[in-house]
C-alpha cells in the first residue's frame, strides 16, 4: 500500500514530471526547460513566480539543435 506524503509523491506515483518554466526554441521550435519549479507547496503549483531575467534577456542554448538565442522573461511558458 502507498503512503503519499506530498505533492512530489503524487507526481511520482502518477508518473508526472515536476512543473517547470519552458521556452520555445527560436530556431527549431522545440520546447526546452529553463528551470524547474520547486515543490514547496500548492502555491508554487498553482501560482508560481517566474524566475528573474536580466532586462535585456538571457542567452540560452537549445539542447535539441544547439542554437543560442536571447530570451526575455515574457517568453517563459508554465508547464505542469
Amino acid at each position: 500500500m502507498y503512503s503519499i506524503q506530498s505533492l512530489t509523491d503524487v507526481r511520482y506515483v502518477l508518473g508526472v514530471e515536476m512543473a517547470s518554466w519552458v521556452l520555445n526554441c527560436s530556431n527549431c521550435k522545440s520546447k526546452f526547460v529553463e528551470s524547474k519549479i520547486p515543490d514547496a507547496g500548492l502555491a508554487n503549483y498553482f501560482m508560481p513566480l517566474k524566475p528573474e531575467f536580466p532586462p535585456k534577456g538571457r542567452e540560452l542554448q537549445c539542447p535539441n539543435c544547439g542554437q543560442k538565442a536571447t530570451y526575455k522573461k515574457q517568453a517563459l511558458i508554465y508547464q505542469a
